[in-house]
């Protein structure tokens, strides 16, 4: 029978974390002090995400500061120094992170054990007691450490500033709580991208989601000032900074994939290079990519960089978990959403959709088109639909304009915004002011191309 704990994979643990402290937000997944057998191996856990939530820097010194005394009466100091020096090999943290909860698990399940005891000898009928004891295994098996309920006394109290600060914004003449997308019709029904939001972008292949996802971020970080981190599951580095800088400046992406941008748009492109060099735009290119994966990388960022807007491209080609896809689907769209939450932010995923919008006559697409949908339309705040129409229809009137169909929104009214689609700059505009839909029989001195042209947000 083994010990339900193991100080030397604490202490290792601990070490490596003091010494690189880039580590943290990956071996710190769920642990808390609680998952610490020792109770000054908790305190030392404790000071480390103290110091690290302060945006502080973390090494033996700074956390025996923070901490000063032990509870036993020892000095921090020379206890974390001890720890630092008998840290075997900081190649194996993630092994004595593991070990650690796999022990704190142990104690947990042998806690359960009694737990179960106790419920089985009490005077509930058996059906309540099997619920109690499978309630109970549930906690530990979620690790979570954050439930807790709260009066609304208390929650009223928070409220009453964001009151003050809505208010506030409208004084001033914002009207956006969230970030903006560069759409105005669409900041307008969706009141920007809120924080905490899990947004699907969705459609089938050659419909501009990647675009309207990569517009997302543009905007927010060259025009609004903010911070953004894309992944790509299946397009690197290079291929999304092509992208960004055609539709910052116009440019063909044609043009500039194969060299004549630097003759024909020198101005633009300069231009083009100039603002997203400055923006606070990164992309990560992660093939095989997990949300575990990408947690830990957004967590991190966020403590180095700030982070206002994660998008990932896109949902079917992640990696999840369970025995099917399904599950594996729940897994991601779940993972998404407790990201978004637990970062404040507003997560924009990426997306595809079934064959099964272009067996209906009208193609434009609804929530059940969705592959996997169930899960996906149960954990999104909003769900967006990049339609056009002159994808299957050649003669359609409605040529360079898109349909930015709102499947879901909690809070939002559904409905469809309009867009001009400029796919050779691979960018979404707002629709110049007076633009009409064309209807049934438009006359020739009315046609589309004089009813629209391209405005860009500011």
């Amino acid at each position: 029978m083994r010990d339900p704990y193991n100080l030397e994979a604490e202490h290792g643990l601990l070490g490596a974390m003091l010494q690189r402290p880039e580590l943290i937000d990956t071996l710190s997944d769920d642990l808390s002090a609680e998952s610490f057998y020792f109770a000054e191996n908790a305190e030392v856990y404790r000071g480390i995400m103290a110091v690290r939530s302060a945006r502080r820097d973390v090494d033996f010194l700074t956390v025996a500061s923070q901490i000063n005394v032990l509870a036993n009466g020892d000095s921090a100091l020379a206890y974390c120094s001890d720890i630092v020096r008998g840290t075997p090999s900081i190649a194996s943290a993630g092994t004595y992170a593991q070990i650690v909860r796999e022990r704190a698990i142990d104690r947990a399940l042998h806690a359960l054990g009694i737990q179960a005891i106790d419920i089985s000898q009490g005077e509930q009928d058996t059906q309540s007691k099997i619920a109690a004891v499978q309630a109970a295994a549930m906690h530990i098996d979620s690790g979570s450490q954050s439930d807790e309920v709260v009066k609304v006394s208390d929650v009223l109290a928070a409220q009453v500033e964001v009151w003050q600060e809505r208010f506030d914004r409208h004084l001033r003449g914002e009207t956006l709580q969230g970030l903006p997308t560069g759409l105005a019709d669409l900041d307008e029904k969706l009141g920007g991208l809120l924080p905490g939001q899990l947004i699907i972008v969705a459609g089938r292949p050659a419909m501009g989601k990647t675009t309207l996802g990569m517009g997302f971020a543009s905007f927010a970080t060259v025009h609004a000032g903010k911070s953004a981190l894309v992944v790509s599951i299946e397009m690197e580095e290079g291929a999304l900074t092509d992208r960004a800088i055609a539709s910052e400046g116009r440019i063909p992406l044609a043009a500039i994939k194969n060299g004549t941008a630097c003759d024909t748009h020198t101005a633009q492109l300069t231009a083009a290079t100039s603002a997203i060099s400055q923006a606070n735009l990164f992309f990560a290119h992660r093939a095989g990519g997990t949300v575990g994966r990408i947690r830990s990388m957004a967590r991190r960022h966020k403590l180095r960089y700030g982070l206002d807007l994660l998008m990932v491209d896109y949902l079917q080609l992640l990696e999840g978990e369970g025995g099917n896809r399904t599950e594996a689907v729940s897994s991601i769209s779940r993972g998404f959403k407790l990201l978004a939450v637990e970062l404040g932010i507003p997560v924009v995923l990426l997306s595809q959709l079934s064959r099964k919008c272009e067996e209906r006559p009208n193609k434009r697409p609804i929530p059940s088109d969705l592959r996997e949908s169930g899960a996906i339309e149960q954990d999104a705040d909003v769900i967006l639909f990049v339609y056009r129409d002159e994808i299957y229809n050649e003669h359609t009137e409605a040529k360079g304009i898109a349909e930015i169909i709102i499947g879901k929104g909690r809070d939002v009214e559904t409905g469809t915004v309009r867009a001009a689609f400029l796919g050779q700059y691979n960018r979404f505009e707002n629709l110049a002011a007076g633009w009409t839909e064309p209807g049934p029989t438009p006359s020739k001195s009315t046609s589309l191309s004089h009813r629209y042209r391209g405005r860009t947000a500011q």
